[in-house]
């Protein structure tokens, strides 16, 4: 609870902070107007959002221990929403899915879950990099930021960590001897023998379904753009888009759900491509809204369902054995 109160003072601070560039009275005024429709074509790409993280889930999951029904997979990663919310840098979501999937007829070892919640976690990681690579010099050409000699690095920083993580998200192997190699401790080795063991085929079709994911989430980005600025040029939102998500991915997660650090980084890189800066606000607030609140919310009943579920011995708290299970990570 402390850690979660303290995400949440982080992501109001900051909020503030950002009323030095955007008034409340305008935040206001950009929502009233805001048109429904687009907002709502935002809001239908929510289950094929979901949905596809969970079956790109599944399927590393059935790779390294095959009969795991889908529905136990979907219940884990909708229910570890609400953990990973409360939680630093969402790793509430390695823990709530190793929860989930050591029930009666789904036992799957907690390394192995941790381990493909990683693998899934870097292919994410690498489609903003490799979104925010392309798109930083087609920003560059539009706006003229001053130190542009550190853009520039930036740039060339990106090209070679996309290049650098996807070699290694294709060769599961070759990640296992890199993260071994880093990692000499012996109570992972099963968490990376199970990233290990990922077939090199099984490592495309997880960047691909990334890769098609990342398009989803950034169209509803653009789409919800297009709500708050109905004059916004939609090349531009997202090439503003990318670079948001390149953004979020280089700072760690410090406030609840991102909250404030997406939202300056829209305001930075959306507003200097012409969209106004309570637009781009709002849009940002609305996707935190829409796919990490809504699913949160959503998965909330099955946290309670897995607290009933444990009872009599002892009485659960999932929510408290999540994040002790989180802090044992880290301390590992």
């Amino acid at each position: 609870m402390r850690g979660f109160l303290l995400k949440l003072l982080l992501a109001a601070v900051v909020l503030v902070g950002l009323t030095r560039l955007v008034a409340w009275d305008e935040l206001a005024v950009a929502a009233a107007a805001a048109s429904p429709w687009w907002a709502l074509a935002a809001l239908a790409l929510l289950p094929l959002n979901v949905g596809l993280e969970a079956y790109r889930f599944h399927r590393l999951v059935r790779a390294a221990v095959p009969g795991v029904p889908w529905g136990a997979t979907l219940t884990a990663v909708v229910g570890a929403y609400p953990l990973g919310l409360l939680t630093p840098g969402r790793l509430g979501d390695y823990a709530g899915r190793a929860l989930y999937l050591r029930g009666p007829g789904r036992t799957v070892p907690p390394g192995t879950t941790t381990a493909l919640t990683f693998a899934e976690r870097t292919a994410t990681l690498w489609c903003c990099l490799a979104a925010g690579a392309l798109a930083l010099p087609l920003w560059l050409r539009t706006v003229t930021p001053p130190g542009r000699p550190a853009w520039l690095l930036l740039e060339a920083g990106a090209v070679v960590a996309s290049l650098g993580l996807g070699a290694l998200l294709l060769s599961p192997a070759l990640s296992r001897r890199v993260l071994g190699a880093a990692l000499p401790f012996r109570r992972l080795r099963p968490a990376l023998d199970a990233l290990g063991a990922v077939a090199p085929r099984e490592a495309r079709v997880l960047l691909v379904l990334s890769a098609v994911r990342y398009v989803i989430f950034s169209t509803q980005f653009v789409l919800l753009v297009r709500a708050f600025s109905p004059t916004a040029d939609v090349g531009l939102a997202a090439v503003g888009v990318a670079l948001v998500f390149f953004a979020k991915s280089a700072v760690p997660g410090v406030t609840l759900g991102d909250l404030g650090v997406r939202e300056g980084a829209a305001v930075f890189f959306l507003g200097g491509l012409g969209v106004a800066h309570a637009a781009a606000f709002d849009a940002s607030l609305a996707l935190f809204v829409v796919n990490l609140l809504l699913p949160a919310l959503t998965g909330l009943p099955l946290v309670l369902r897995l607290r009933l579920e444990k009872r009599p011995s002892p009485p659960a708290r999932p929510l408290a054995a999540a994040w002790a299970a989180v802090r044992g990570t880290r301390a590992r």
